[in-house]
């Protein structure tokens, strides 16, 4: 089992070579977009890098394996696998990844969307709609764009094509974003000072031109040979709808921490669930989300030596910390049978400092894989330059006081032995 003092603090330094932790600067694809392609579609927090993912899933399996990722996200994994051959089963607590994922997985003929949106502009001047009543909407929308977002959704909600409806209930959602009161570069909900001065159906419009043709371009380069099976499913709390020794690659990048104090993935798609009109709560029922009194239930002694360090400045704050660990170790439990015995296990993570204390993620995960069977291949460190994250955060919450955010992720890779 690896020490506490063997870990990886020493990532900082760009030339960690110690023992299985490798700093490789192959995988940092400086300058490269995170989300290229189709991936382009629709921003999403945190992605997982594209070109990261391709490698590690030629790396690990072959063609007509399964993969499964349990925190699957945007779908940049669902992407990936499809157009490599490999069968994909990908799950997710929120409605809006889940959609974004199914959109681009799904090829759908340029001509047909074109004529929808044809379609959709041709409505728009006619269309006299019931505006939807939700939490704060007047605080988050002018009159004006209410009802022009009103008359657009109206437009998509009566596509009969479920594939091309959910194309442009997407296309909607980066529409939204953009001219709501939210400033545009934020996760959370913040309000904005200048307004987006940016007709919306003429957004909404360029939005969907620039969709059409990511998906039109990669499904030309890229063939599906498997259509993902992607569902919207709460890992921690719902059965894995899966056979035992069914998985040939277990491959995800899960949350950093609970969604409260790290990405805040429920905050971000809000506003658009909102006006589709499905469930934004997804950040009451995420990992950690409610704090846990600690206690022996996750097998990483690395763990309870950091979370020492945190609950002398904060026992809630390191309750709260205990309670994502708690929660990931039970999803753990659930997911590794179902992954074949010689299976790779494959987590992208990020060590996020609480406190002042750095959180070794990467080790606390080891530990946590080994207590269940699985051996330790290696670890490798790439530096974090293309994922939309913010640069540095408000780990106190006091005002203006900010500390840098994570700046490494680590492979980490493991195989199940028995």
């Amino acid at each position: 089992m690896l020490q506490y003092g063997a870990m990886n603090y020493a990532v900082e330094q760009d030339n960690l070579t110690n023992d299985n932790f490798i700093r490789d600067e192959s995988l940092d694809f400086g300058g490269i977009r995170a989300g290229e392609g189709v991936n382009s579609i629709h921003a999403y927090p945190a992605m997982f890098h594209s070109r990261l993912v391709r490698q590690l899933i030629g790396r690990y399996s072959s063609e007509g394996d399964y993969i499964l990722d349990p925190f699957m996200g945007s779908g940049v994994s669902a992407v990936e696998s499809a157009v490599m051959g490999r069968k994909f089963i990908g799950f997710d607590i929120n409605p809006l990844a889940v959609l974004i994922a199914k959109v681009r997985t799904t090829p759908i003929k340029k001509d047909i969307l074109i004529d929808t949106l044809a379609n959709i502009n041709g409505q728009y001047y006619d269309i006299m709609p019931t505006p939807p009543v939700f939490p704060n909407i007047n605080f988050w929308f002018t009159q004006e764009r209410i009802m022009s977002i009103s008359k657009i959704i109206t437009s998509v909600d009566s596509i009969e094509n479920e594939d091309v409806q959910r194309f442009y209930k997407i296309t909607l959602s980066e529409t939204i974003r953009a001219v709501s009161q939210t400033k545009p570069n934020e996760f959370k909900l913040v309000r904005r000072k200048k307004p987006c001065q940016l007709d919306t159906i003429t957004l909404f419009t360029t939005n969907s031109y620039k969709n059409i043709n990511s998906l039109d371009d990669y499904y030309k380069l890229n063939k599906v040979a498997h259509t993902p099976d992607i569902q919207w499913l709460n890992t921690l709390t719902e059965a894995i709808p899966l056979e035992d020794n069914s998985i040939s690659l277990l491959i995800t990048s899960p949350p950093y921490g609970d969604s409260q104090t790290t990405v805040a993935y429920g905050q971000f798609s809000r506003l658009s669930l909102q006006w589709l009109n499905l469930p934004y709560d997804s950040d009451k029922k995420s990992l950690g989300c409610k704090p846990v009194a600690i206690n022996s239930g996750v097998p990483s002694p690395t763990l309870y030596i950091t979370l020492s360090v945190v609950s002398k400045q904060d026992l809630n704050r390191a309750m709260h910390v205990f309670a994502f660990y708690y929660d990931m170790f039970q999803c753990l439990k659930k997911i590794i049978s179902k992954i074949k015995i010689g299976g790779h296990i494959v987590f992208v993570v990020g060590n996020r400092t609480v406190k002042g204390t750095q959180l070794p993620t990467d080790v606390i995960s080891v530990e946590m894989l080994e207590s269940l069977y699985c051996s330790h291949i290696e670890t490798r460190v790439r530096l974090i330059g293309n994922k939309r994250m913010p640069s540095k955060n408000s780990p106190t919450n006091i005002t203006g006081e900010k500390a840098p955010t994570m700046k490494y992720e680590y492979i980490v890779v493991c195989k199940r032995d028995r």
